[in-house]
């Protein structure tokens, strides 16, 4: 390997540092003023643009009235600037919730299951299920099972009545079965 030579281990001197900020603060200011040439050329580009754009539509207007056509609207605009125009929604509003699952508060039946217990059992309350089922016009009921607790620490439910599975009726899934049915043929 060979040895760098001294000049190349050399500092630059402070004149050639001078010289070298000075040269670039003088490209600096070409690329200023080249910036600010391109931006009065784009500003007078984009009014050129609307005027043609306005233009052209005016055209098409008047292209469309000699044919007999009816008349073209006139521009809208796009709804973009709206959102910034908004009142922005108020901090701990409260949110619209969405989904299908909105409906918990209108139930349109309820019913109490009842278990026999011991005498000596305790009352601990319902457990609540709701089932979405379809006769024309949609029901949510509302099955209130009771639970009880033996002496002996075990828990009773009430048992749903025949035919419910999971959070659908008889008649929704008797219905879904003649659409598929249907749909089979």
């Amino acid at each position: 390997m060979s040895q760098p030579s001294d000049d190349a281990l050399e500092a630059p001197s402070a004149d050639d540092l001078l010289r070298l900020v000075v040269d670039l603060s003088q490209r600096l200011g070409v690329l200023e003023a080249q910036l600010a040439e391109l931006r009065d050329e784009l500003e007078k580009s984009e009014i050129v643009r609307i005027s043609l754009q306005a233009e052209n539509h005016d055209l098409r207007g008047e292209i469309a009235r000699l044919k007999n056509l009816p008349p073209r609207p006139p521009f809208k605009p796009s709804g973009m600037d709206k959102i910034t125009e908004q009142e922005v929604r108020k901090p701990g509003g409260q949110r619209r919730r969405r989904g299908p699952k909105r409906d918990k508060d209108r139930v349109t039946h309820e019913e109490v299951l009842s278990v026999a217990a011991p005498s000596v059992s305790r009352f601990k309350g319902y457990e609540t299920i709701l089932v979405r089922d379809l006769a024309i016009s949609a029901e949510l009921i509302r099955y209130r099972r009771e639970c009880w607790l033996t002496p002996k620490g075990n828990t009773i439910i009430a048992p749903l009545p025949a035919g419910l599975l999971g959070g659908s009726g008889a008649s929704l899934r008797r219905f879904c079965l003649a659409l598929h049915a249907e749909g089979a043929r």
